[in-house]
C-alpha cells in the first residue's frame, strides 16, 4: 500500500516536470517566433532572388529595386503596419519613380511617408542609375502624384488617422522592380515586351498568392486595371472578393478628378468599415 503510495506520488511529480518542460518550450517557441511581417518580408526576398535570376528584356537599361537598396524604410513600414492578418489587401502594380522608389513603401510619396507615417531609415541607391532618374531618398524633393492622391483619400476615409486605415488593410505592389529605358523613360510591368513580360506575370503573381494566403484577406483591391487582369487569371483567388479601383496617375485618360470618383467607389463598394478599422 505504501509502495503504492509512493510510487503515485512520483508519477504525479513526474507529470508536473512534464507540464512545467512542455510550458517553457511553448514560452521559448514564442519567444523566438517570426514576427508576421518578418514572414512577409521573406516571401518578397524570395521573390527577388528569382527577379534576379532573369535577363533583363530589351529596351529595358536600368532596374531598380527599392525592396533592395531601400530595405530599412521598406522593413519600418512592415514592422509599423503589418503585425497581423488584414481585411483588406491593396495592391499597385509597381513602384513610381518619386514613390516608392524613393522611400520603400508602394505609392510612398514622401510627405505622407516622413511626416504622417513616421517612417525613417537609411536609402542606399540601386546598383546602376540613370542621370534623369536619381535616388535621394527621404531627401528626395517631388513629391509622387499618385501617393499625393490615394493616401489623403485613405487617411480621410479612415476617420482622420492612417493608423486606424492600418488595422485591418495593408498596401503591397504587385511588382517590386522599376524599369528605365537608356533615356530615362519608365517602362511600366503593362508595356514590357515578349517573354520576359509573361515570366514577369508569372512569377510576380505566384508571390503575391503566397503573400494573400499569409495575410489571409477576405477582399482583394487591385489599383488599377493590370493587377485587377492577373489576379483574374489566379486560381487561387477565386474565392476572394477581387475589385478594382481606378489608378490614381494623373497620366490616365480622364483621371482629373480622381479623389471625387474614388471617394464615391469606396462609398458604393461599401469598403469604409474596413478603413475605418470596425469589427
Amino acid at each position: 500500500m505504501l509502495k503504492r503510495k509512493l510510487q503515485n506520488q512520483a508519477k504525479t511529480k513526474e507529470n508536473k516536470a512534464l507540464k512545467n518542460d512542455s510550458a517553457d518550450e511553448s514560452k521559448t517557441s514564442s519567444l523566438f517566433a517570426k514576427p508576421f511581417w518578418q514572414k512577409f518580408y521573406e516571401i518578397e526576398l524570395e521573390l527577388n532572388e528569382k527577379l534576379s535570376k532573369m535577363t533583363k528584356p530589351p529596351g529595358i537599361q536600368y532596374i531598380y529595386n527599392p525592396v533592395e537598396y531601400a530595405k530599412e524604410v521598406h522593413c519600418e513600414y512592415l514592422k509599423k503596419y503589418l503585425n497581423s492578418c488584414k481585411k483588406v489587401l491593396f495592391v499597385g502594380m509597381n513602384p513610381g519613380a518619386n514613390g516608392m522608389g524613393q522611400t520603400g513603401v508602394p505609392f510612398g510619396n514622401i510627405t505622407t511617408v516622413r511626416d504622417i507615417m513616421h517612417l525613417s531609415g537609411l536609402v542606399e541607391k540601386p546598383r546602376e542609375t540613370h542621370p534623369k532618374r536619381p535616388v535621394n531618398g527621404l531627401q528626395h524633393t517631388t513629391e509622387e502624384p499618385s501617393g499625393k492622391r490615394l493616401w489623403p483619400l485613405l487617411e480621410k476615409l479612415a476617420g482622420g488617422s492612417l493608423d486606424t486605415f492600418f488595422k485591418q488593410c495593408f498596401v503591397h505592389n504587385f511588382c517590386p522592380l522599376m524599369y528605365f529605358d537608356k533615356h530615362g523613360k519608365n517602362i511600366t510591368p503593362s508595356e514590357l515586351k515578349g517573354d520576359y513580360k509573361q515570366e514577369i506575370l508569372h512569377v510576380c503573381l505566384e508571390t503575391l498568392e503566397s503573400l494573400i494566403q499569409l495575410v489571409n484577406c477576405e477582399i482583394v483591391v487591385a489599383v488599377g486595371d493590370y493587377v485587377f487582369q492577373c489576379l483574374k487569371k489566379s486560381e487561387n483567388c477565386q474565392n476572394k472578393r477581387i475589385m478594382k479601383l481606378p489608378h490614381p496617375s494623373p497620366r490616365a485618360v480622364g483621371n482629373q478628378n480622381w479623389p471625387e470618383k474614388a471617394d464615391k467607389w469606396f462609398h458604393n463598394e461599401q469598403l469604409l468599415p474596413y478603413l475605418r478599422g470596425e469589427p
